[in-house]
């Protein structure tokens, strides 16, 4: 069984940290079911609810507290967003975000649908049974980012690790393609996290709807389990 660990440096930094996560099974069969379910339409219009909008996104209390937190790792906001930033401004223009992979759209309309950030994870390529929320070993660590673009490793960058491989980079920002969830995952780790305590609430009930939604898709869901500076380490069962 999986396990999630929130370092004690990033404890230090963000002493409100909240890491959940969940796992599902039986994803092949989910995927396709909830590939043949209608896809919410009304992303947009949520977010728009929450005085989201393209102008004014980066001003939201839950997204200037990731922003914040992205400048404590040394990266400059603006170019490197978070995924509820990212996820935002591209449902915003063009319509939410749709892969080819029905549940990592599922879980990215959900994330977008409450700014928070999810992740989700193919349990049978982790390296490691242990995830671990850490500051990035640049003379140890290695990283695989879906698509482009530079994503320096240095000791102020924090990471998701699954021992020495890092499987999301700056927080919740690029995923690796060789722990992400493919056609092929029949088992995944779903993870999401808040830096601050006004991203809680978002962070639960996003946890929530996406576990409802892949137990709806005939998915074998397990609890949802949070680890905090008190309780750095759960097992996700």
């Amino acid at each position: 069984m999986p396990s999630v660990q929130v370092a004690r440096r990033i404890a230090e930094r963000h002493p409100e940290v909240l890491v959940g996560g969940l796992q599902a099974s039986n994803l092949r069969a989910a995927a396709a079911t909830a590939a043949g379910q209608p896809f919410p339409d009304d992303t947009a219009i949520a977010l728009v609810s929450q005085d989201v909008t393209i102008e004014l996104v980066a001003d939201h209390p839950l997204i200037k507290d990731w922003r914040t937190a992205i400048a404590a790792c040394g990266l400059k906001p603006s170019t490197y967003k978070s995924s509820p930033e990212q996820l935002a401004r591209r449902t915003l223009k063009s319509g939410p975000v749709r892969t080819g992979l029905a549940l990592v759209d599922l879980y990215c309309e959900v994330a977008t649908r409450n700014l928070a950030p999810l992740g989700g994870y193919d349990v049978a390529r982790l390296p490691s049974d242990r995830i671990e929320l850490r500051l990035a070993n640049p003379a140890g660590d290695t990283f695989a980012p879906l698509g482009s673009g530079d994503m320096p490793l240095t000791d102020r960058v924090a990471v998701y690790a699954a021992g020495s491989t890092v499987v999301c980079w700056a927080y919740n920002c690029r995923d690796s393609r060789d722990t992400c969830l493919t056609e092929e995952t029949e088992v995944g780790l779903f993870i999401g996290e808040a830096v601050t305590a006004r991203q809680h609430d978002a962070l639960r009930t996003a946890l929530h709807d996406l576990a409802g939604r892949l137990a709806a898709a005939g998915a074998g869901v397990g609890p949802i389990v949070y680890a905090d500076r008190h309780t750095p380490e759960v097992t996700i069962d």
